[in-house]
């Protein structure tokens, strides 16, 4: 494997999500499955994404994902917000070890002592980070500097949960 090399954890490995940050097909992506050994993700406190955390005898599976652009890059930065920041590792693949870029929490981000499950947040959280990357990246990517996303973010995400829940009010009563 060659060229930008970034190992992906959490939510970014999902697929839908990801083209939802980039703003296109993944088409021309590489995925490879991988590992980042002294580490374990838990739920980040507060939130439904995970945060890394360094543990000894520890393993994060996840994604090596390789021919992002530049453009993919900046994206996923602002997607990424403040809370995270890209670090380099080092990560396994069935073939071979490489260096990553990572994106590691950030300080103000702590954990819950939780262990984060890929499959728990597919289930129960994907749907509306979907909606809320593709609006927040629609309407504000290269618009708002980044230090100001998170107002908008949370904005947005609290509209669309209004949203679901008169649509899930209005099927509610079509039933009563």
């Amino acid at each position: 494997m060659t060229g930008n090399s970034f190992f992906f954890y959490g939510s970014l490995m999902d697929l839908e999500l990801l083209e939802a940050v980039i703003d296109r097909k993944a088409v021309g992506l590489a995925f490879t499955q991988g590992w980042l050994a002294g580490y374990a993700a838990e739920t980040a406190l507060g939130y439904t994404f995970p945060t890394l955390i360094q543990r000894k005898g520890a393993r994060v599976d996840g994604l090596v994902t390789q021919g992002l652009t530049d453009d993919d890059i900046a994206r996923i930065g602002y997607f990424e917000d403040t809370e995270y920041a890209p670090t380099t590792v080092d990560v396994m693949t069935a073939e071979a070890g490489l260096a990553a870029q990572v994106f590691m929490a950030t300080t103000t981000l702590k954990s819950s002592g939780e262990p984060w499950s890929f499959d728990h947040w597919r289930q129960h959280h994907k749907p509306l980070l979907v909606a809320v990357t593709r609006r927040v990246m629609r309407e504000h990517y290269g618009i708002t500097p980044f230090e100001e996303i998170d107002t908008h973010w949370h904005r947005i995400k609290a509209e669309l949960e209004g949203e679901v829940l008169t649509q899930k009010r209005r099927q509610c009563a079509k039933l009563s």
